[in-house]
């Protein structure tokens, strides 16, 4: 079998066009990118786990048809919409990169350790080219494409080791949606490496679970003063060239210098700063991890990014804390399946992450020390979180409809490098639980290989109850935040 022929769907589909929700629209136009590491027995034969998990992605492209599709425009929309289109010939680019030849070619030749090494760095992938590892064509999108796949796959095999890279265009749906694939995807695979052969898909697709309908539906004479925070701008998010089919937003480039770091809190650690937080809270309420690590974040990076560090340069050792001014927005991306009306199923295909939950707060009072002002910011997120429920859902769709371009609507944010902090919560997919069957196991790791605005992610939650964060801010910052004594207590930093 040609290890880099295109994956096509177990059953064959007919001629198709999947509408697109006024959300999924609405998404950023870019491929997600995220790299899951296996460690692997490298004296057995390759070829056999290549195979197995090449049937287990087309049985599951037979039970989420929308992943095998490729990403069109609208005929004839004059607003940049866009639509999947399926087919008899529908299939997923597949790309196997094997690292662990030395006669590859010299532009190609693997120079960044085998596993183990990267394991021992944290799996940091600062040093490696997301070109090595990536599909090229989800990196370099052609300025005159005219339809781009929905998914991509790379199997990179080191020495130890697989990385499996997988690329999704953000248009077709979630991080929720794409966790449905990948454990249907594990699911078969295992199905395949116990029994030499993947289960067979469910005669039809689950009810509910392909309604994007539901979400082009929205309130009527909505206006932006329904939103606060975000902007109607037509020039906010270009696509690659003027004349282009808008398939993908234009890279804007962060000039300011920074790094990414991650941190590890450990489910010890977790429970220890909620615990914190509820002794001191006015009802010993009890915050979620999330809310708590989003508090702690959101403190001790805008500490360290725009408050003078005390130990460094106030002799008397006021903390500073006045000298700021303005106000530091929080705002996170929620799965609000649940909270429509009727709600959506856990495994609905599509995007359910906006608008954003926000809470805005002046910056003196984010940098705030002690625990009660943690416990102002945790309430400050809870608050912005519980606000967004299916008639805020209904304000965004209908204000999109109206306005001349699903593009037009976006952020009011200055995530990077300005004030204001963004998170994007990842901790309940079960990515890292997820079993692939033998001789894959559950992966070691999950990182992300895609372009950074200022984001904090959160990552999947680990087979021992904690989870890493992955933080952008400007080297300074992190040297004081690794030196700052109140976050070091709940956080490890990784890398």
């Amino acid at each position: 079998m040609e290890k880099n022929l295109p994956v096509k769907p177990d059953t064959p589909f007919s001629d198709e066009v999947i509408s697109l929700s006024t959300l999924d629209q609405q998404a950023q136009r870019h491929y997600a990118k995220v790299l899951a590491f296996f460690r692997i027995d490298h004296g057995g034969k390759q070829d056999a786990v290549i195979n197995q998990l090449r049937r287990g992605l087309a049985v599951s492209l037979s039970e989420t048809p929308d992943f095998a599709s490729m990403v069109v425009p609208v005929p004839g929309s004059t607003r940049k919409e866009l639509q999947l289109r399926l087919g008899p010939d529908s299939a997923v680019p597949w790309r196997v990169v094997d690292y662990t030849q030395q006669e590859a070619a010299a532009e190609n030749v693997w120079q960044y350790g085998t596993y183990d090494e990267i394991a021992s760095r944290h799996f940091s992938l600062a040093d490696i080219p997301p070109e090595l590892l990536v599909d090229p064509a989800c990196l370099h999108v052609p300025e005159d494409a005219q339809e781009v796949p929905a998914l991509a796959i790379q199997v990179n095999l080191i020495r130890g080791g697989l990385i499996l890279a997988i690329c999704w265009h953000h248009t077709v749906c979630d991080a929720r949606s794409l966790n449905v694939l990948a454990n249907s995807w594990a699911r078969h695979t295992a199905a395949s490496l116990t029994n030499g052969g993947p289960d067979s898909p469910p005669s039809q697709t689950a009810e509910g679970t392909r309604e994007r309908w539901r979400l082009s539906y929205g309130s009527r004479n909505a206006t932006l003063a329904d939103l606060p925070d975000y902007v109607a701008d037509a020039a906010a998010r270009s696509p690659l060239s003027a004349g282009s089919a808008h398939l993908h937003d234009r890279v804007n480039c962060v000039e300011t210098p920074f790094v990414i770091s991650t941190w590890y809190l450990s489910a010890a650690a977790l429970q220890s700063l909620r615990s914190v937080l509820g002794a001191v809270s006015a009802a010993n309420e009890s915050f979620t991890p999330v809310e708590a690590v989003s508090a702690l974040v959101w403190r001790h990076v805008t500490r360290a990014r725009f408050l003078r560090v005390p130990s460094e340069e106030d002799a008397d050792g006021a903390d500073g804390a006045g000298q700021l001014k303005g106000t530091s927005l929080f705002s996170t991306r929620l799965d609000f399946r649940a909270r429509l009306r009727p709600p959506l199923p856990g495994d609905f295909i599509g995007n359910v992450c906006e608008p954003n939950a926000r809470a805005r707060v002046p910056q003196s009072e984010v940098c705030a020390p002690g625990p009660r002002a943690l416990v102002a910011l945790a309430s400050a997120i809870r608050a912005g979180t519980e606000a967004v429920d299916d008639a805020v859902v209904r304000a965004y769709i209908g204000l999109v409809n109206e306005l001349p371009a699903v593009t037009d609507l976006t952020w009011g944010y200055d995530l990077f490098p300005g004030p204001d902090l963004g998170v994007t919560d990842l901790s309940g997919l079960d990515s890292l639980r997820a079993d692939w069957g033998r001789r894959l196991g559950a992966p070691e790791c999950v990182r992300l290989a895609t372009r950074e605005n200022g984001l904090v992610y959160i990552f999947p939650i680990d087979r021992e109850g904690g989870f890493e964060v992955q933080v952008q801010c400007e080297a300074e910052a992190l040297d004081r935040m690794k030196r700052d004594g109140e976050f070091t207590e709940y956080a490890a930093f990784v890398v």
